[in-house]
């Protein structure tokens, strides 16, 4: 059997090349050839936990939905493509993001954990606090959310109705962002959601626990404090992925053309399956994942990535939200994702 690596790079080199828009793709991304190799590296370690994560998945874990077995890679780009993709061939389910995005990732990361609001909404101590290792527990997070999100595509069937490339292949980001629906940001938000779960199970119920804390600095942590601490550190480094693309100018017509909805209702939908996830697992963080603490880890992560440069169109965002159009939109929004959750059932 040809391994999955070489099926995806021989398919991006002969055939995704073709059609308008990936010109720039060159093939599957060495990481030996990367100027660090600490950074190789580390990416090598995030893909082969992944890809291990995926070998064991089956279809029980999927909801019962069939597919051929995942790989999950890094693309080679001879230009700043920032993309991440979701598609089948060759006998194998392919998660793959281009190498300009895990660099904006981590230069996000970087703003993050550099932050002195991110020590205090992750309440660190200075003291034990390693830049470095926080930096890369954030990128950990944010590529698993990605990889998470795409895998959704995949198993939430998302892919019979595939933005631009080949048939059926899923491309997080479209050139036109006039391409988008209604359907298509329910995708979204759906995909979104279900990474939330996946994410926070593995962070603070599963193996990734204890070496997380390790990283935060506060392996002595009570249970109850280490709970809120990685919560904080998720909800900061998502809420931080939703933050690496400038916010868009909306208004009653354009924002049902987008293809994602815009950052602040990304945010609400996480909120919102945070603490359901919280109802299941840590019922004591309900109480605690109120609108202060929100606020501030909205704030923390916006004020690191964005800093002043963004802060009206975020405004202005916010503002349409809250008029009637945006009262209608969010309705809109609501009636597509609870149609899409009833086709999927």
């Amino acid at each position: 059997m040809v391994p999955a690596e070489v099926v995806l790079d021989r398919w991006v080199r002969s055939e995704l090349r073709g059609p308008k828009g990936f010109e720039a793709y060159l093939g599957k991304l060495n990481l030996d050839r990367l100027a660090s190799p600490s950074f190789a590296s580390f990416l090598a370690l995030i893909q082969n936990s992944m890809n291990e994560a995926l070998r064991l998945e089956g279809v029980n874990a999927s909801g019962g939905v069939e597919h051929p077995p995942f790989h999950f890679d890094y693309l080679d780009v001879n230009q700043d493509v920032i993309n991440a993709h979701a598609f089948q061939y060759g006998g194998f389910s392919f998660i793959v993001v281009t190498m300009p995005l895990v660099e904006t990732l981590w230069r996000a990361c970087e703003e993050l954990c550099t932050a002195p609001a991110t020590v205090r909404a992750l309440e660190l101590n200075p003291t034990t606090l390693r830049p470095d290792a926080v930096h890369g527990l954030l990128l950990w997070l944010q590529l698993a959310f990605v990889i998470s999100h795409e895998y959704t595509h995949h198993i939430h069937r998302h892919l019979q109705e595939a933005g631009s490339g080949p048939a059926g292949m899923w491309s997080e980001f479209l050139d036109d962002v006039a391409r988008g629906s209604i359907d298509y940001q329910a995708q979204e938000i759906d995909a979104d959601g279900y990474a939330a779960f996946l994410v926070l199970t593995h962070l603070i119920n599963g193996e990734r626990r204890d070496s997380a804390l390790e990283q935060l600095g506060r392996p002595d942590a009570t249970a109850d404090l280490a709970d809120r601490i990685l919560l904080s550190c998720f909800i900061l480094a998502v809420i931080g992925f939703f933050c690496v693309f400038p916010p868009s100018d909306i208004d009653r017509i354009s924002i049902y053309r987008l293809t994602h909805p815009p950052a602040p209702v990304r945010i609400k939908y996480l909120v919102q399956v945070v603490g359901m996830w919280c109802s299941f697992n840590r019922p004591e963080l309900q109480e605690w994942l109120n609108p202060v603490r929100l606020g501030e880890l909205r704030r923390a992560a916006t004020g690191a990535i964005w800093g002043t440069a963004n802060r009206g169109a975020w405004n202005a965002q916010t503002s349409f939200l809250s008029t009637a159009d945006g009262d209608e939109y969010d309705k809109r929004l609501f009636e597509a994702f609870n149609t899409l959750r009833r086709d999927l059932a």
